[in-house]
């Protein structure tokens, strides 16, 4: 996986993030953002995943209070919700417990998923 500073665009770099995701575990649009060196640039994550017809784990990015974006009861939401339930989240009600599921771990592997050391 290419380092934040070899990818060509923002737009990569967001890509990039998002295939690190681990199966089984969930991502808020700021935190991939950070992971790819776009620091507060949750909306541009969103915009990108919007447009992009590459074929990335966009199921498992949901919004800061761990829940999924797309309207309640939308096909879409429904989908992502299948997706994620698939892969082993558990929802509480319309949430995902991000201290459980998320990725990076907010204690320790932030660095770690910043500069791709393992």
């Amino acid at each position: 996986m290419p380092r934040k500073s070899e990818a060509a665009s923002p737009e990569q770099a967001i890509l990039a993030a998002i295939r690190r995701i681990p199966r089984g575990r969930v991502s808020t649009y700021g935190e991939i953002a950070t992971v790819a060196g776009l620091s507060r640039r949750a909306r541009l994550v969103g915009t990108v995943l919007r447009q992009t017809a590459v074929k990335v784990p966009w199921h498992r990015v949901v919004n800061a209070s761990g829940r999924i974006s797309f309207p309640s009861g939308s096909p879409s939401h429904e989908r992502q919700r299948a997706l994620l339930k698939r892969e082993g989240i558990v929802f509480r009600g319309d949430r995902i417990s991000l201290s459980q599921y998320g990725w990076p771990d907010r204690e320790v592997d932030l660095d770690r998923a910043l500069w791709h050391r393992d």
